[in-house]
């Protein structure tokens, strides 16, 4: 699997295909570009070009140095489309690397032919709670409950071993000091007001199950952007690529395309 040289240092990415668009996915808190190989393997199917990275201080990437903040991780992203010789890209953020795709919309909009927003949010809901969590990484031990139970909460259906043991040991490839403050960088990012300057078509994701990323907020943030359309994916939580990955992919990958 290949690396980029980037500022931070040698990031870990995957990619499919050679065909055109390049649809580059961003995985959210304490996941891997390993969440996306189906999409990518769908997205070459299609006849386009499928990447995604490790964002530093998670994966293979677990090693590259920070800031591990929202915008930094934006200009990461820009930074990999140089590496790769690519003017414009379709971007997929999922979760916090959905916070990251707005980050990106906002900071390279020059740089973005489309945005696909999956179980992901403008601001955070409980910022207080969200800051304790924080907080507590800080000091807790990354026991097996404390991976087990960040693993589940992802998803409605626990995917069956040994996909769940993978999924636990992507948690563990992170970086503490990389995942305390991508979640209060994560917390801190309000993009909620600067929303309608997005200018790209727009689909926003969110899993009828999710009981953070509710539809109910992708509903609020696609009112918000001009050109939007949100979908919700009745037996989702926050991973609807993974737990419903054939009516996900049905649903986005015309968009991702530029076939629908």
């Amino acid at each position: 699997m290949p690396y980029a040289s980037l500022s931070g240092g040698a990031t870990f990415y995957r990619e499919a295909g050679t065909g055109a668009p390049a649809v580059l996915c961003v995985h959210g808190f304490c996941q891997s570009s390993a969440y996306w190989q189906e999409t990518l393997a769908q997205v070459a199917a299609a006849g386009g070009r499928g990447i995604a990275l490790d964002l530093p201080g998670f994966g293979q990437s677990a090693s590259v140095a920070g800031p591990y903040t929202m915008d930094r991780y934006a200009d990461a992203v820009a930074e990999l489309l140089d590496a790769l010789s690519l003017e414009k890209v379709v971007l997929v953020g999922s979760s916090m690397g959905g916070v990251i795709a707005q980050q990106f919309a906002l900071r390279h909009p020059s740089r973005l032919e489309r945005l696909l927003l999956v179980a992901t949010g403008a601001f955070t809901g409980d910022p207080v709670g969200a800051m304790k969590k924080a907080d507590e990484l800080v000091t807790v031990p990354w026991t097996d409950d404390m991976v087990y139970s960040t693993v589940t909460n992802f998803f409605h259906k626990r995917p069956p071993e040994p996909r769940q043991g993978e999924l636990r040991s992507i948690v563990r490839m992170a970086s503490p000091a990389a995942a305390v403050e991508a979640l209060r960088s994560n917390v801190a990012t309000n993009t909620f007001e600067q929303l309608s300057e997005i200018g790209v078509p727009t689909v926003i994701v969110q899993g009828r199950q999710d009981r953070s990323r509710t539809p109910e907020r992708g509903a609020a943030m696609c009112e918000r952007i001009p050109n939007c359309q949100l979908v919700v994916l009745e037996e989702s939580g926050h991973t609807p690529y993974l737990d419903e990955p054939a009516a996900f992919h049905q649903a986005v990958l015309p968009f991702l395309i530029g076939k629908g």
